[in-house]
């Protein structure tokens, strides 16, 4: 029995020794008292709370906004993945909290989409086995600050050649998770769209 059952058996039960008149005005004042409580929260207006963000967005990557990809969202990706080629991994010293170590990196390269070339290193925070629409493969992740307008996320990032794809850049629901719901019949929701001559 939920809290309201128990409050009307109550009052129902209360009745019995006060009479109906005082019934009446009991029930009057529990459904007032209900009415100025505002209806209920369900899980549709939990979803409204969600910023919508559509299946087409510009995003930026890097502390200061240094590459811009015109991203396709997927909620059917776990992980967001960037276009790269040349993908070489490595051992690199590193010194944390003043004690020396190994790491994993790698290395690659990339273009944006206002054609930004560059070769870059990240530090590799995971290699595991991804699977698409070409089939499964194994990918390196790495830790990026991504971009929508003016909020940044911290988010796990893997490599990929997207060449034969549409879109350098597919955003994941791990980016998805921070608080967006994707409408799939929109796109540029929350972003500008790049001009061509921004496409350079």
């Amino acid at each position: 029995m939920n809290r309201t059952s128990l409050i009307i058996f109550g009052i129902v039960l209360a009745a019995s020794f006060i009479g109906a008149a005082n019934f009446k005005d009991m029930a009057d004042q529990y459904y007032a008292m209900k009415k100025s409580e505002g209806p209920s929260r369900c899980i549709a207006s939990i979803e409204e709370e969600k910023t919508i963000i559509g299946h087409s967005e510009t995003v930026y990557l890097g502390l200061a906004k240094t590459m811009v990809f015109d991203a396709k969202v997927d909620s059917g990706a776990e992980t967001s993945s960037i276009h790269a080629t040349n993908i070489h991994a490595f051992q690199k010293n590193v010194v944390e909290n003043g004690e020396k170590k190994e790491l994993m990196f790698v290395r690659f390269i990339t273009e944006d989409d206002a054609g930004h070339k560059r070769q870059l290193e990240r530090m590799v925070s995971r290699i595991d086995q991804v699977s698409s629409a070409s089939g499964t493969s194994t990918r390196y992740f790495f830790v990026e600050k991504v971009w929508i307008n003016e909020s940044s996320y911290e988010i796990e990032i893997n490599l990929a050649d997207r060449s034969a794809l549409s879109k350098k850049m597919l955003v994941g629901k791990n980016l998805l998770n921070q608080g967006y719901l994707i409408d799939t019949n929109q796109a540029y929701v929350i972003t500008r769209a790049l001009t061509a001559l921004e496409k350079l």
